[in-house]
């Protein structure tokens, strides 16, 4: 259309200064006219980026990764990336699958929150060559670069608040076990109750807010039953409140309850959620920042372990 060669032509698109203002704007004009898209993929191939990075969460359907998400596509944007998100439903064998789509899909590199993916298939995401960063996870010498939170200490935090106001029979309502979280964050209520020279109690979630209603019914059911239950994630959490209330089982007043992430829809409840704060925005937006880092800098081989603080967020239901 313009009558100059196909690489002049891309030279052009590319702004590049060895091309004169008139043979651009002629370029330009004739994109708007056949309505041109560059195809990325080729640009990806000729550059060797994409500027396409993944993002695997374990469901999307939970707040914290919603917020997690949220704050690494914003990052994304700001850099001029986009975001593949993949919903991994907690299934290790859609993890693996997805994560090899996201490689044959030449994303220029990869963050893994949370998720179910053993550490050992971390550890040899080296052979790859794509960079991978962590959300919400550690792995010890995996030479990978996270973000998390100190989920023993969030777990210890919750629990040594409702023992510090007189409770004894704290129950520990546990996420699925193959959750570093849940295990980190089971290991910080046990230290506090043996601590005081307690009992621990343990009762087994899906943290999902179903599981949580279903909680309720087993606990006004049990012959021993506990003057507070801490929860490993909130969803849970907000699930026995509502379905103790159905039982007539006042919170606090009977049953303190107390979670953990601070999602927004636990301070809209009533009674609203005493729970554990997590930065779930901040940890998304800074595993973005490294990894974009990484690609940007070519600093693969140097691991950055960056470790967000936790507070109390105290409300009614404790």
């Amino acid at each position: 259309m313009v009558g100059i060669s196909p690489s002049t032509a891309s030279r052009a698109l590319n702004n590049n200064t060895a091309i004169s203002e008139e043979i651009r704007k002629r370029v330009f004009k004739a994109a708007r006219e056949s309505n041109y898209i560059p195809n990325s993929l080729a640009r990806g191939l000729a550059l060797k980026r994409s500027r396409l990075v993944g993002l695997l969460v374990p469901s999307i359907a939970n707040p914290f990764f919603a917020e997690v998400s949220r704050g690494a596509h914003d990052m994304a944007w700001e850099r001029s990336y986009v975001v593949a998100l993949c919903d991994t439903q907690r299934s290790f064998d859609r993890e693996e699958a997805l994560s090899q789509r996201l490689l044959q899909s030449q994303v220029d590199g990869v963050i893994v929150a949370g998720g179910v993916m053993p550490e050992a298939r971390i550890r040899n995401w080296r052979q790859s060559d794509v960079p991978l960063v962590l959300a919400g996870r550690r792995v010890a010498g995996s030479g990978f670069s996270s973000v998390a939170v100190d989920d023993a200490s969030a777990g210890y935090q919750a629990t040594e608040y409702l023992l510090s106001k007189g409770r004894r029979k704290v129950v520990f309502f546990a996420g699925p076990f193959d959750s570093p979280a849940t295990r980190d964050r089971h290991r910080g209520y046990l230290e506090a109750m043996e601590a005081r020279g307690l009992a621990p109690a343990l009762s087994q979630g899906d943290y999902s807010m179903e599981r949580g209603f279903q909680e309720a019914a087993k606990i006004v059911e049990s012959p021993n039953r506990p003057d507070a239950v801490f929860a490993a994630n909130d969803l849970m959490a907000i699930g026995l409140i509502m379905g103790l209330a159905g039982f007539g089982v006042r919170v606090p007043d009977d049953i303190a309850i107390m979670g953990c992430d601070d999602i927004p829809m636990g301070a809209l409840i009533k009674p609203a959620l005493s729970t554990v704060r997590i930065p779930m925005y901040e940890m998304g937006q800074r595993a973005m920042a490294l990894l974009l880092h990484i690609l940007e800098n070519g600093e693969n081989g140097t691991a950055e372990s960056i470790l967000l603080d936790t507070q109390l967020a105290i409300r009614e239901s404790a």
